[in-house]
């Protein structure tokens, strides 16, 4: 069979033919090439870090109940095929947890498969050590939950070429998680009641719940907080039958923000009508007392009289500090010669100066801070006089927690158990019915929650249950 021949040029298809032929034995030879034994092998462990963020460390996880044992190994290089049986000693090298935060795990802990010797048999690459925790004493130590106690081995020697130095070390740092941990898909429907008991309004939320590993049958589980209230943790251990007991655990202290902006209103007792009152809370931090920045807040002509500004909050805030920066044009506008806030007291009704306040400062060019025992208050007031001339204010901040703006935002107090509470292992599901009651708020919440186990990522590696 001849090959078919574009025109007449004989002598170019014969060159085409040439070079192709020379490629394949090119390419024939480089593969040829790659196939070939390197001269010497060597034995090293992987890189792989288990999720840790050190080189040299392997974080590995057990799970209670599903097996307290696992595999450590070495990797064979320099061969394609390992034809003989091939050795590997090591030792345990408690100086290699020198600056870490890692503790020798006691002997009792655990049995080694082999005490001092990987063993690559023939057709293989890897030699393999199982470490088989004893359950008694590494399951009943709390710090087992975290990555505290490590196996730290050295390679030593080896029928093999040698050993790679800059990977003949590793640091095998173990814990266990119980078969609760890992990320559930949340379906969540609530009912809001006023005090009387009277339906405020209902819906129904989805979310993902991040569970982890207390103790041996207990988890912690954030997302709750996706459904009503703010951030807040809960404790959830299953009982032997099944039952679920839980508990909201004390919330990390809250952080106290600018609540200005929140204000729904902002008045005073005279405001000059050239100036503007709503500068005090736009959010410019002036260099200096003379920084108006085109709008201020100033109460000329009031010389020698007591002015106000406050502001008004759509529900009750708890607020400890206030900070002023105060105006002076130079002229009919100067720092007050006397200060003070006051607040609402929700009790009496009727206005009160802030508990213990510590500042009331009447310095140019800076936030003059006061700071005072906590108040729970929907209205603030700052006054000031200067008894010369006016007075005025480039920004003025009050310092407290969040305002809520609907009741699913409001601080949590608890978080009770209202109705049955189960874990159902057939399907991972817990389904729990709780009661979510608020700080100085007389309403609250009921919770009918589905809780189904999705997946957990243990020693970075997604693990789907179905």
């Amino acid at each position: 069979m001849s090959l078919p021949i574009m025109g007449n040029d004989k002598k170019g298809t014969m060159k085409k033919i040439f070079i192709i032929i020379t490629l394949a034995v090119f390419l024939t030879s480089c593969y040829d090439e790659f196939r070939n034994d390197y001269p010497y092998t060597t034995v090293a462990f992987s890189t792989v870090t288990g999720g840790l963020n050190t080189a040299g460390e392997l974080g590995r996880t057990v799970v209670k109940d599903e097996g307290l044992k696992l595999d450590i190994g070495i990797y064979l290089a320099g061969v394609l095929e390992n034809k003989d049986d091939r050795w590997v000693r090591y030792t345990i090298d408690p100086a290699l947890l020198a600056g870490t935060s890692y503790t020798l795990m006691p002997t009792n802990y655990y049995t080694l498969s082999n005490p001092n010797t990987f063993e690559i048999p023939a057709g293989d690459f890897i030699g393999r050590v199982t470490i088989t925790l004893d359950s008694a004493v590494f399951l009943a130590d709390k710090k087992s939950a975290s990555y505290s106690y490590a196996i730290p081995i050295r390679l030593t020697e080896t029928s093999a070429d040698s050993i790679l130095s800059s990977q003949n070390t590793k640091i095998v740092v173990i814990k266990y998680i119980n078969h609760y941990e890992g990320y559930y898909d949340n379906t969540a429907s609530f009912v809001n009641y006023d005090a009387g008991g009277g339906e405020m309004g209902s819906d129904t939320k989805a979310s993902v719940i991040d569970a982890k590993t207390i103790t041996l049958d207990s988890i912690l589980a954030d997302g709750v907080n996706y459904l009503v209230g703010e951030n807040y943790m809960i404790k959830m251990a299953v009982r032997p039958d099944k039952s679920v007991w839980f508990k909201k655990l004390p919330s990390p202290p809250q952080v106290a923000k600018n609540l200005a902006p929140q204000a729904t209103l902002v008045s005073t007792s005279y405001v000059s009508s050239w100036e503007k009152l709503e500068a005090v809370r736009d959010g410019y931090d002036p260099t200096s007392s003379t920084d108006k920045n085109g709008a201020a807040y100033g109460n000329w002509n009031s010389s020698n009289t007591w002015r106000w500004v406050q502001y008004d909050f759509p529900r009750v805030c708890k607020i400890t500090q206030s900070d002023i920066y105060w105006w002076t044009d130079g002229g009919g506008i100067q720092i007050p010669d006397e200060t003070y806030v006051e607040y609402w007291n929700e009790t009496t009704q009727a206005w009160a100066t802030v508990p213990n306040p510590v500042g009331n400062g009447i310095v140019i060019n800076q936030y003059n801070i006061t700071t005072f025992d906590e108040v729970l208050t929907t209205k603030i007031r700052v006054w000031m006089i200067d008894h010369v001339e006016s007075c005025g204010i480039l920004e003025w901040k009050v310092w407290g927690i969040p305002v809520p703006v609907t009741p699913e935002q409001a601080i949590i107090a608890d978080v009770v158990a209202d109705g049955a509470n189960t874990f159902d292992p057939a399907t991972s599901t817990f389904t729990l019915n709780y009661k979510v009651t608020y700080e100085n708020e007389t309403y609250y919440t009921k919770v009918s929650s589905k809780m189904i186990w999705r997946n957990r990522v243990r020693d970075k590696v997604n693990e789907w249950r179905r």
